[in-house]
């Protein structure tokens, strides 16, 4: 009989450890791409809640620093422009107003004294948006000043 001294080609073994390796591989990148897609879906959600909150900003910024929205404890929400169209995933936008006051005995301005002349004439808004991602409820906040001045 002869012997065989030279093999060629995969074992069995081999060949299963390989395709185990593959798969693992595969299931590596598959659970990459489903994070990165939920990844982008909260960015998505994210991008347009801070789109509304930007147009209602803007709009904002275009009423006179005296009119009736801008009255210290006043508040509004989107039904307040008429002509606001809000994305599908956007559940409403809301705002409310704090006027600063030289009186009030806080330090509005944060420099470390109370009631300063500077503080006057300055209202804060609060500006929320409220917003759906994966089907939980969410808030995007945007705080700016309105003064007298603009």
């Amino acid at each position: 009989m002869k012997s065989i001294t030279s093999q060629s080609g995969f074992t069995l073994i081999e060949a299963m450890v390989a395709v185990l390796i593959l798969a693992i591989g595969i299931l590596t990148l598959y659970t990459m791409q489903v994070t990165s897609i939920k990844g982008n879906a909260k960015a998505n959600a994210l991008s347009y809640a801070a789109n509304a909150a930007n147009d209602v900003y803007e709009r904002l910024q275009n009423i006179d620093y005296d009119d009736a929205v801008f009255d210290d404890g006043s508040g509004g929400d989107e039904t307040d422009f008429a002509s606001i169209l809000l994305p599908d995933n956007v559940t409403g936008v809301a705002w409310a107003v704090t006027e600063w006051s030289a009186t009030d005995t806080i330090d509005n301005d944060l420099d470390g004294e109370t009631d300063e002349g500077d503080e006057n004439g300055v209202k804060l808004v609060a500006l929320t948006v409220t917003y759906r991602d994966s089907g939980e409820q969410k808030t995007y906040n945007l705080n700016f000043y309105k003064t007298e001045m603009m």
